[in-house]
This record gives C-alpha cells, sequence and structure tokens, in this order.
C-alpha cells in the first residue's frame, strides 16, 4: 500500500473547482484512491486548508471538508498526524537553517512528519518538498 502525504496545495486543489490545479489534482485523487493508497496529513496542514477555504471560499466548503475527512478517517483511509513539540522543534531547526528557502513553520513540520513516516511519495504542488529530497505528485 502506498503512503502519500496530502499537503494543504493538494486538499485545496481537490477542494476548490475554480483553483488552478483542480483537474490533475482531483483526477490524481481518484487515481491514489482506486489504487488504495494511505493517505496521510497533519493538524496543522488540515488547519491551514479549512482556513484557508473558509477565507477564500466559504464557510459550508470547509465544514464539508472537514466531514468528508473525519469520515475517512474513521474509514482508516487517512491517517492525522497531531504535531507535538519535539516535532515543532525540528521543524524550526528547519525553518531557521535554510535562510535561501521562503518556508512555512507549517510547511517545516510536514517535511519532519513525511520523512519520520516514511511516506511514498508527497501530493501536492509546493516545491519546497523537492528540496527536501521527497518525491512531489502529481508531475514532479
Amino acid at each position: 500500500m502506498k503512503k502519500v502525504f496530502v499537503d494543504t496545495g493538494a486538499w485545496l486543489a481537490v477542494t476548490v473547482q475554480r483553483d488552478q490545479y483542480h483537474q490533475v489534482a482531483a483526477s490524481y485523487y481518484l487515481e491514489l484512491i482506486a489504487g488504495s493508497s494511505l493517505f496521510l496529513t497533519t493538524n496543522y496542514v488540515l488547519l491551514e486548508t479549512y482556513t484557508r477555504i473558509r477565507y477564500d471560499d466559504d464557510l459550508p466548503q470547509a465544514i464539508a471538508l472537514r466531514q468528508s475527512l473525519q469520515q475517512a478517517q474513521e474509514a482508516r483511509a487517512l491517517q492525522v498526524v497531531w504535531i507535538t513539540p519535539e516535532i515543532e522543534a525540528e521543524a524550526w531547526q528547519i525553518f531557521s537553517s535554510y535562510t535561501d528557502q521562503s518556508f512555512s513553520i507549517v510547511d517545516c513540520t510536514s517535511f519532519v512528519v513525511a520523512r519520520q513516516e516514511k511516506v511514498d511519495e508527497v501530493f501536492g504542488f509546493d516545491k519546497g518538498f523537492l528540496t527536501m529530497g521527497l518525491l512531489l505528485q502529481p508531475g514532479s
């Protein structure tokens, strides 16, 4: 079973039809589901996603996504990793060390979790994952 870390950009692209990556993301997401991939994300990524959807679209869409992802967790198709103080500390090391990059702290926590969980790939569009040596799909 393929383990796939899902970043904010992917959740947004799958959910928001007017997103520039919607078509490619929705298609790739269905491909991953058909392949019985295990999806992994973090509470930070989800909070960032819900907030962006609420601000850029509307509250009902953010709530609908949350409900859908809770169902995926119950079905064991999605694992949400909660950011611990240890993960955050490691993320801050990345955040402060890569002065030539514009990583957010959420990005850095995602890098740490993706490495710790030994994911096969990252579903998203943030090239920072490539900088960190992770496989970025679709179409990295």
